[in-house]
């Protein structure tokens, strides 16, 4: 592990220059084009309806229900292997454990979260211009 060290630190030292470099690009591209604008009817805003409307709520929550399900699911799965006679002390069987405990838990989550996508559609469908 230490012989990686090395790399993370190199690696970080470069990904926070591009990020800080980039960061005063952006800037000066934003202050360019507010200079360009002449007129404030220029800008189209979105409605304020548009704005109102977040579903971080529902995501998270989705999000969290897919999780939990994943963990009950998971602690059944490894009751399951426990008792068909895998052995949690051998080091095979534990990684089989880890992996299915693991498993159940992000797919259940990613289910949570493709759930999340119709229902934010049912209750807030997209807007046709």
């Amino acid at each position: 592990m230490s012989e990686l060290v090395p790399i993370f630190v190199v690696w970080t030292v470069f990904y926070y220059t591009y990020k800080l470099i980039g960061l005063y690009a952006r800037r000066k591209e934003r202050l360019l084009m507010i200079e360009k604008m002449n007129v404030v009817g220029d800008l189209e805003l979105p409605d304020k309806e548009t704005l109102t409307h977040s579903f971080t709520a529902l995501r998270v929550g989705c999000l969290l229900i897919g999780v939990g399900v994943g963990l009950l699911i998971g602690v059944m799965v490894q009751t399951m292997l426990v008792s068909a006679g895998y052995d949690m002390n051998q080091w095979a069987d534990r990684k089989l454990f880890d992996m299915s405990f693991t498993a159940c838990v992000l797919l259940f989550g990613g289910l949570g979260l493709l759930v999340s996508y119709p229902l934010e559609r049912k209750f807030f469908p997209p807007q046709k211009n």
